[in-house]
């Protein structure tokens, strides 16, 4: 039989698996927010009784598993609370989303539950969207014990996403390289928009004249790997292309400048690494590219010398 669930948190994150979680069959005991008007919309959208919400994590008490869907910072003091609060029928297992702190950081003292992080590898920019994209979704596990873990690849199994597991002194790590992939990529391409902007384009067209190029770039990634997915003037060794960007970005956009200094950096060393590019039209771009790294920090510097003096 299923373990019983209260969600406490329900936002983008609690609503989206707690709802995966209810369609498979596992019973859902209270769904607690901010107040009783916000755990009552949750279980609309989740589509259990309206009976469940409640506006105090006391009624967690009769769940097996107690899922905290809160943001990173509250974690611990919300963990404690529930812990200090609660006199539990029967330990439970208590449940964090947060893909960079341990499951640990939820323990307190000597209290006898069971500690799990789940971190679904996916955006939750709109909860019915993430209902939806965790099916298929990979999520990383890490816990306290083997039965915690076990549980974990059960949950994962129950929304229809593919468990791994991670340790837990990698977490930050796991969780900056998911930051890049993610919101840098979003970063990168408001970058991108802007430079199309720059140039006349309307900004309701920019980012669908780039669809395509992103697309095209992710599927290149897939198919061949990033090193023989790469295509453009860096792994091509053309120093030219490269020298009218770095011109074009001091005259019309100086504050991108670094950003594409920083990663053309990056992309010369996965181009090197494929061994598509020749030795030295990438000797000859990482000298342009560091002599003009250097030359901003320096820059950098010396105003802020300046300032500091006046």
């Amino acid at each position: 039989m299923k373990q019983s669930v209260a969600l406490i948190g329900p936002g983008r994150v609690g609503c989206a698996v707690s709802k995966r979680l209810y369609e498979a069959g596992y019973q859902l005991t209270a769904i607690i927010g901010r107040s009783k008007v916000q755990a009552i919309e949750a279980c609309t959208f989740i589509g259990c009784s309206p009976t469940l919400a409640f506006d105090q994590f006391t009624e967690s008490v009769s769940a097996q598993i107690i899922l905290l869907a809160v943001p990173d910072d509250q974690i611990q003091k919300l963990a404690q609370q529930v812990q200090m609060t609660i006199n539990f029928l029967e330990p439970p297992t208590m449940v964090h989303f947060s893909g960079l702190h341990q499951a640990e950081i939820m323990r307190h003292d000597s209290s006898p539950v069971s500690l799990l992080s789940l971190h679904p590898l996916l955006p939750f920019a709109n909860r019915q969207k993430a209902f939806i994209d965790l099916q298929q979704c990979p999520c990383a596990l890490e816990g306290d014990t083997p039965q915690s873990l076990a549980l974990g690849e059960e949950l994962v199994n129950a929304i229809g996403g593919h468990p791994f597991t991670l340790d837990s002194e990698k977490k930050p790590l796991y969780h900056a390289a998911a930051c890049i992939a993610s919101n840098y990529l979003v970063t990168l391409l408001a970058s991108a928009r802007d430079l199309l902007i720059n140039c006349g384009i309307e900004p309701d067209q920019a980012i669908p004249l780039l669809l395509p190029l992103i697309r095209a770039s992710l599927a290149n990634v897939k198919d061949f790997d990033p090193e023989q997915g790469l295509t453009g003037p860096i792994v091509r060794g053309d120093i030219g292309t490269v020298t009218e960007h770095i011109q074009a970005l001091e005259n019309a956009a100086p504050e991108l400048l670094q950003l594409y200094l920083q990663m053309g950096k990056l992309t010369a060393l996965i181009s090197n690494r494929s061994g598509r590019l020749d030795t030295g039209k990438g000797i000859a771009i990482d000298h342009l590219l560091s002599a003009k790294i250097k030359a901003l920090i320096e820059g950098q510097d010396a105003t802020c010398l300046s300032e500091k003096n006046n």
